[in-house]
């Protein structure tokens, strides 16, 4: 297999995988997660970078509240394949990185804390 075919596998693993809640000592699931913690256990600072500065990967994360609503930046990272199908400008970027972005999994209310979080970094 070519390296960079195992990269492109590798980076999609890791960037789709799912974290499970943590639990607490009586059982029951811990605090809602903030949306940083969304992040790392979306497993979205693998391709992204752990300050959001992007990788060869996928690109930087800041400065998105130029091109996204909330609501809108949310059904993308549900859906991402549609909306590269849909915008000129996401399909571009996403030539220019090895992974391609993956569905991120949870619910609609995490999706749309993640990217109100997302949308307030500069």
């Amino acid at each position: 297999m070519q390296l960079s075919k195992l990269v492109f596998v590798l980076a999609l693993c890791a960037c789709s995988g799912e974290a499970q809640p943590q639990k607490s000592g009586g059982g029951a699931a811990s605090e809602p997660t903030t949306p940083e913690k969304l992040y790392r256990s979306k497993n979205c600072i693998t391709c992204h970078g752990k300050d959001l500065d992007g990788t060869m990967l996928a690109p930087p994360l800041r400065g998105l509240a130029a091109h996204w609503k909330p609501e809108d930046l949310a059904e993308f990272l549900k859906e991402p394949k549609v909306w590269l199908e849909k915008d000129g400008r996401l399909a571009e970027s996403a030539r220019s990185y090895r992974s391609p972005m993956p569905p991120t999994f949870g619910t609609d209310a995490e999706r749309l804390a993640l990217a109100q979080w997302l949308l307030a970094q500069p």
